[in-house]
């Protein structure tokens, strides 16, 4: 019976912006299901009202969805739908955990969950800060409209020493590895990794982040970095973003800068290390997190 739901749901992430009907051999094609199992399930969700046939024999999604959908946008907010999600990724790093959001030429914190460390990034709700320095920051700029870009860079980084075409290359590495990360651009001896979190409609109006001190956070980066990007995609889907957004949670662009990696990005399938160096790694941070250090308080980056 389970089964039998799932694979009835997954006949609904065969739609999207591109492709507003299907005949019944593209849905089986879509969501690689057996033919005779996708003529089932469409015919009971075709009963149901959740899809519609018509003349042409192709499948389109109902009015009744639209209903429902509705009904989602009116009683979850972004905050509602995100929290759970940080909750979980602040059990996961001990790592200050920040919702933003982009408020004209700024960004705004709309959620936040503190890290126990003594050391810690202190956001609060609320609070506003420039569109362009920090990783939350440069991941909203990264999946920005051209237009909109544009508009943000006039009024923020109109400087003689801005070089606009290493920010173009910072933000096409971003959008291709599906992740920033800023080591002390906005706070010294800060760190801050940030994913995109996509909408139904495939635009990115928010990011999630994760800062700590950079004496914590560098020597686990790439660690903390597949945390936030699973977590991005879980809200993205929360929020109903189609599977191509959510599910690679990167824009696929060439890369043309010519640039090493930075530190964090995903390199060549390699080796995995030994069982026992995992563990002696995690000790390690574990050491690290839990020094006696000065306490000490810094914006999120």
């Amino acid at each position: 019976m389970i089964r039998a739901v799932g694979r009835a749901l997954a006949i609904f992430d065969a739609y999207d912006n591109e492709h507003l009907s299907l005949s019944l051999q593209e849905i089986a094609e879509r969501i690689r299901m057996p033919k005779t199992t996708a003529f089932r399930l469409v015919a009971t969700l075709e009963r149901a009202g959740f899809l519609v046939r018509m003349d042409n024999q192709q499948y389109c999604l109902s009015l009744k969805l639209a209903r429902l959908g509705g009904l989602v946008r009116s009683t979850l907010s972004i905050r509602e739908i995100a929290r759970p999600v940080m909750l979980q990724v602040n059990e996961q790093t001990s790592e200050t955990i920040t919702l933003n959001t982009i408020v004209g030429n700024e960004r705004m914190v709309l959620e936040v969950v503190d890290t126990p460390a003594p050391l810690m990034s202190m956001a609060r709700q609320g609070q506003h800060m420039p569109l362009y320095l920090g990783a939350s920051s440069r991941i909203l700029l990264a999946y920005m409209e051209p237009d909109e870009l544009e508009r943000v860079v006039k009024a923020n980084m109109n400087t003689p020493d801005f070089d606009r075409a290493a920010f173009d290359r910072e933000l096409a590495r971003f959008r291709r590895q599906g992740y920033a990360i800023s080591r002390g651009q906005r706070v010294a001896g800060l760190t801050a990794i940030a994913v995109p979190i996509f909408d139904i409609e495939g635009r990115v109006r928010n990011c999630l982040a994760l800062t700590g001190p950079s004496v914590r956070v560098d020597s686990r980066d790439q660690e903390l970095a597949d945390i936030m990007v699973a977590a991005g995609r879980d809200i993205s889907n929360r929020l109903g973003a189609s599977p191509e957004h959510s599910a690679d949670m990167k824009l696929l662009m060439a890369d043309t800068s010519g640039e090493k990696p930075e530190r964090g990005t995903k390199k060549p399938a390699a080796k995995k290390p030994a069982a026992k160096n995992i563990a002696a790694k995690a000790k390690k941070n574990a050491a690290v997190a839990a020094a006696p250090l000065a306490d000490g308080r810094h914006h999120a980056g």
